[in-house]
């Protein structure tokens, strides 16, 4: 059985292969060349641990737009890290820019860079209550608690937010990247006390392919943020 595609696939794409056991972890990838006659195609594919290789999809094969954006303007991607650069600068705080081969995942964001996963912080969107937004920033090694979160925002109930959530509102930033601070005012921003313990954390700078670093004390005070236990332990 081959992969069902429900769009043409264009390069940039993400390309996702699912296990075939239970628990087997899928591997994602960015299509980087359409190979093949258009009615069987294949495709070149560099894979999130920087391996490349020609993938003939299968049953266990989906691709998706690198970034669901679908009823709204073109993303300008110098734009979204010039945001982040002018706030910072503009605060004084001292920090570096780091392009890289794009990535999909904080972990593949740290392999890229070669530092370890618990120095670089992912961003995870949450809805709470009355539908006001919360940043959760935990290390890429870690996972969050929505138990936790809930508990530190004095909420009832903390959902993840949808993609299709995400993109209307943070317009600004790539789906998935969205960084602990920027873009829409008066959200909540908790980071995890994990990553209080490292002098500097690495993030998404609103895109996939560059990152800032920065001291982490400077990071909670750009971003205004509680430092709570939000990480599943």
């Amino acid at each position: 059985m081959s992969a069902i595609v429900k769009q043409p696939v264009e390069q940039g794409d993400v390309v996702v292969v699912g296990g075939r056991r239970v628990g087997e972890p899928a591997r994602m990838g960015e299509v980087i060349e359409i190979l093949g006659s258009p009615d069987r195609p294949h495709y070149s594919v560099r894979w999130e641990d920087g391996h490349q290789s020609i993938l003939y999809p299968g049953e266990t094969t989906t691709f998706k737009p690198r970034t669901t954006r679908a009823a709204t303007p073109e993303l300008d991607v110098a734009a979204a890290t010039a945001h982040l650069v002018e706030t910072l600068r503009e605060a004084g705080l001292e920090f570096e820019l780091l392009p890289h081969r794009r990535t999909m995942t904080a972990a593949a964001e740290a392999r890229v860079l070669g530092v370890l996963p618990q120095a670089v912080a992912k961003t995870l969107i949450a809805s709470y209550d009355d539908g006001a937004c919360v940043r959760a920033v935990v290390p890429a090694s870690a996972h969050l608690s929505l138990a936790k979160l809930a508990d530190a925002v004095s909420a009832k109930t903390v959902e993840l937010m949808t993609e299709a959530d995400l993109v209307r509102a943070y317009p600004q930033f790539e789906l998935g990247a969205v960084p602990p601070f920027g873009g829409p005012a008066g959200d909540r921003v908790v980071v995890d006390r994990r990553i209080t313990e490292l002098d500097h954390v690495v993030f998404d700078g609103g895109v996939h392919d560059t990152s800032l670093r920065m001291r982490t004390e400077d990071l909670i005070s750009a971003a205004k943020a509680q430092v709570a236990d939000i990480a599943v332990d």
